[in-house]
C-alpha cells in the first residue's frame, strides 16, 4: 500500500503570532525557523534557530521574542520599537491574547511607524514638535 501523507499538524496560536511577528520585522528575519518545546523556558536564539516555550500565547511571550529578534537581526530596527509601544498600548498585560489581538497590535505599529515618520519629517523642515521645540514659558512671578 502507497504511504499516505500526514496533513500538517494544526499550528498553534503561539506559533502563528511568532509567524507573523517574524513577518513584520522584516526580511532578514524569515530566513530563521522557529522550535517550540516545553523545555524551554524563554525564547533565544542560535544561529538561524530560534527557540521558543510551547507556552500560551500572551504579550509577554511577544514581548522576549521580540528582543530575542532584535538581539538576532544585530541591528537596531524601527519596526521593533514600534511593536514593543503597539503591544503595550493595545494587549492586555495579564492574562491570554488571541490572534486577531494581534494582527490588531500590528496594525497598530504600522500606524505608530507613520506617525514617527510624519514626526521626524516635521523635524527635518523646521516645524518642531513635542516640549523640546516649544518656548520656555515665563516663570510666574512670586
Amino acid at each position: 500500500p502507497a504511504k499516505q501523507k500526514r496533513p500538517p499538524a494544526a499550528r498553534t496560536d503561539a506559533q502563528q503570532a511568532a509567524a507573523k511577528l517574524l513577518a513584520f520585522v522584516g526580511a532578514e528575519s524569515r530566513s530563521l525557523r522557529l522550535h517550540f518545546s516545553a523545555l524551554v523556558a524563554v525564547p533565544f536564539a542560535h544561529g538561524a534557530h530560534v527557540f521558543m516555550p510551547a507556552t500560551a500565547l500572551d504579550r509577554g511571550l511577544l514581548l522576549r521574542l521580540l528582543a530575542t529578534l532584535q538581539k538576532r537581526l544585530g541591528r537596531f530596527d524601527d519596526k521593533c520599537v514600534h511593536a514593543t509601544q503597539a503591544f503595550f498600548e493595545t494587549l492586555p498585560a495579564h492574562g491570554g491574547l488571541s490572534l486577531p489581538q494581534l494582527d490588531a497590535a500590528l496594525s497598530r505599529a504600522k500606524q505608530v511607524g507613520v506617525e514617527s515618520r510624519a514626526f521626524e519629517r516635521r523635524l527635518e523642515v523646521g516645524g518642531g514638535g513635542g516640549a523640546a521645540a516649544a518656548p520656555a514659558a515665563a516663570a510666574p512671578a512670586a
